[in-house]
């Protein structure tokens, strides 16, 4: 794929739409769901992690959103908070439906095992990595690690040396593997909703660490 065909840049308001389907696709909540609890799901997944952010970047293939990833450093600023309305918007649009109630109590049990997760370690970071997404058509081919690098140069430039992030068997995991991160914690829990077991993993990266530099 010819790299100028692909742009980099903050993430705005008409981003919206297309950010909550690539979220969809990714996770593939519609083949264990509504259309409608897929879609309020995919709103809450994307708002609750602007919610928390102070760094986001979309990779676009000629205008179209691609790519997405989101981080922060310990101190996000007090007008991201405004996410939070739309977050509790969507939940409350999912309460009137059972399959709904389902999905926020899995949204719910995903947010306990992340807390459990943490205690398993007494380290703080600087930072984290809150949602990473790579439409399946574009990848290999070098635009997610485009985004994870610009991401560790957004960490160095702050003055950040180590991050911390989020993800589990759904997810194509073994990438942070290859990039240099370690797996500090690992749980595993039947999750109802999406009607199997999964393994939450917990994994920590040093930006003064070599491997972690190689691009």
């Amino acid at each position: 794929m010819p790299q100028k065909t692909i742009t980099y840049r903050s993430i705005n308001k008409k981003d919206t739409k297309q950010l909550v389907t690539l979220i969809s696709d990714t996770w593939h909540y519609e083949k264990i769901t509504s259309t409608f609890c897929a879609s309020h799901l995919s709103f809450a997944f994307l708002y609750s992690s602007l919610a928390h952010s102070t760094y986001t970047q979309v990779a676009l293939k000629e205008g179209t959103p691609v790519g997405l990833i989101v981080g922060r450093i310990s101190d996000v600023p007090l007008q991201q908070k405004v996410y939070l309305l739309h977050l509790y918007f969507h939940l409350f649009l999912l309460l009137f439906t059972s399959e709904g109630k389902q999905a926020i109590q899995s949204f719910r049990r995903h947010s306990q095992v992340n807390n459990a997760l943490l205690k398993q370690t007494y380290e703080t970071y600087d930072g984290e990595l809150v949602l990473f997404a790579v439409d399946q058509s574009v990848r290999g081919s070098g635009i997610g690690s485009a985004l994870f690098n610009q991401y560790l140069d957004y960490l160095k430039s702050v003055g950040a040396r180590t991050f911390f992030l989020f993800t589990d068997t759904s997810c194509t995991y073994t990438f942070y593997e290859h990039k240099g991160l370690k797996r500090i914690g690992v749980l595993t829990r039947r999750m109802p909703f999406l009607q199997k077991d999964i393994s939450f993993f917990l994994y920590r990266g040093d930006l003064q660490q070599p491997e972690l530099n190689e691009h």
